[in-house]
């Protein structure tokens, strides 16, 4: 029994790291220069699945970096919107040569991709309360 008070007082001094709030500021600069999963979806049909699936990459990089960033108040959404374009990517890779049967498969997600539009409406509203920046018309805002 001894080593337990030890063990106690090594997890509650590791407890601040794990409530970590992100960091609002850096979020707020990493969020503007993020592309939009929107914008990348869009373009799914482009002729190139080799480009498509280094964007869906640094797409996945970006938003993997806004996670960590993000206040605790949006980093479920953000880590939601992360989440699809994992499987996003991951139905690219899987029909490489294919794209129509990665739209396919991306479809067949469905259940796993609820919740994105709401995830996205959440950071866009963040977006524009909290970092002044309007995603939607891809310009600053007046608040912020």
């Amino acid at each position: 029994m001894r080593g337990v008070p030890f063990l106690l007082v090594a997890v509650l001094a590791l407890l601040p790291a794990c409530s970590d709030d992100g960091d609002s500021e850096a979020f707020c600069e990493r969020l503007g220069d993020t592309e939009q999963l929107g914008d990348i979806l869009g373009e799914l049909d482009t002729s190139d699945p080799a480009g498509m699936e280094d964007r869906l990459q640094r797409a996945l990089e970006g938003f993997r970096e806004l996670e960590a960033d993000a206040p605790g108040e949006i980093r479920d959404d953000v880590a939601r919107i992360r989440q699809g374009v994992e499987l996003v990517l991951e139905a690219v890779e899987d029909n490489a040569d294919d794209l129509p049967a990665a739209r396919q498969a991306i479809a067949g997600e469905l259940d796993e991709l609820s919740g994105l539009a709401q995830a996205g409406e959440a950071v866009v509203a963040y977006a524009e309360d909290e970092c002044g920046l309007d995603l939607e018309g891809g310009t600053p805002t007046t608040g912020g």
